[in-house]
């Protein structure tokens, strides 16, 4: 998932892997939103849950579902 930072315009990428695991802290603490640090000027970026699951890997259950339907 590409971001860019709101300070300073620094475009970055969000790995699956923290993507996965943001949504998965999220649900279980009814959190709206991640925060992620830019790596250039530190500034923090929030990051809505729906960006996260528009942006989270398919899961294979749900690969399978949609070839069966």
């Amino acid at each position: 998932m590409q971001t860019r930072c709101y300070r300073c315009g620094w475009s970055f990428t969000i790995k699956k892997d923290e993507i996965t695991f943001a949504l998965e802290a999220l649900e279980e603490s009814d959190g709206a939103h991640y925060d992620v640090r830019c790596p250039s000027c530190r500034h923090t970026n929030r990051i809505s849950i729906e960006q996260l699951r528009k942006a989270a890997p398919r899961s294979e259950e749900s690969d399978k579902a949609g070839t069966q339907e």
